[in-house]
């Protein structure tokens, strides 16, 4: 073997090594038919089925799927799982690199949050933030809102906009663009508060990362 042909064969092994480690973090289960389109490099399940992302700690499943290894997932009638938290959405797009995922129709619920749902939302796993609009209510605590942003780490919440929060007979109202309320939880209780700390301010900067 000349030493044109073993640099090749070690380009060859080094590329398979390569796209093994890539894949060995993205498990796949098909419920049926798995096209692949070699020009784009994008697989499609028509019938859906199962997406694990091992590296990032994510469970999709969902009644169709759509992906590129290592760009983006696309899904309908999805259901998406981490470790605390469970995303149930009439759609979901997953940019993987940035670690986002944008959602159509969303119900979301964590030790925190009972039926919380929203006509639009965004995950930003990196950042343990949970963006979500339009017509935002939950079972638990209850509340309806514009905007919600919901921090999963400090296990806090900033709403923003009109909102209505009830807890027993008393109720909290705001009104217009300004209003917040923020809530923290400690302890399986819920602490609600019209008066944002400084240190939950800067949450209302992720509002604006979904239109």
């Amino acid at each position: 073997m000349n030493g044109l042909s073993r640099l090749l064969l070690t380009a060859i092994l080094f590329l398979a090594v390569a796209l093994g480690a890539r894949f060995a973090a993205f498990s796949v289960e098909p419920f049926g038919t798995q096209r692949v389109n070699l020009d784009t490099g994008v697989t499609t399940l028509p019938q859906g089925g199962i997406l694990t992302d091992h590296e990032n700690g994510l469970r999709l499943k969902a009644g169709y799927l759509e992906y590129k290894e290592g760009s983006f997932v696309r899904a309908r009638s999805a259901e998406l799982l981490s470790e605390k938290e469970t995303f149930l959405a009439q759609s979901l797009e997953h940019d993987i690199p940035k670690q986002e995922a944008r959602f159509i129709g969303l119900s979301f619920s964590n030790p925190d949050f009972k039926g919380l749902k929203a006509e639009r939302a965004l995950a930003l796993f990196a950042e343990n933030i949970v963006v979500l609009k339009g017509r935002v209510q939950a079972e638990s605590p209850r509340l309806q809102a514009e905007t919600l942003v919901v921090n999963l780490k400090d296990q806090e919440a900033l709403a923003l906009g009109s909102f209505t929060y009830q807890e027993g007979k008393a109720t909290l109202r705001g009104q217009g663009p300004n209003a917040r309320l923020y809530l923290r939880f400690a302890s399986g209780k819920v602490q609600a508060s019209t008066k944002v700390p400084p240190s939950a301010s800067p949450l209302a900067q992720y509002a604006a990362r979904l239109p």
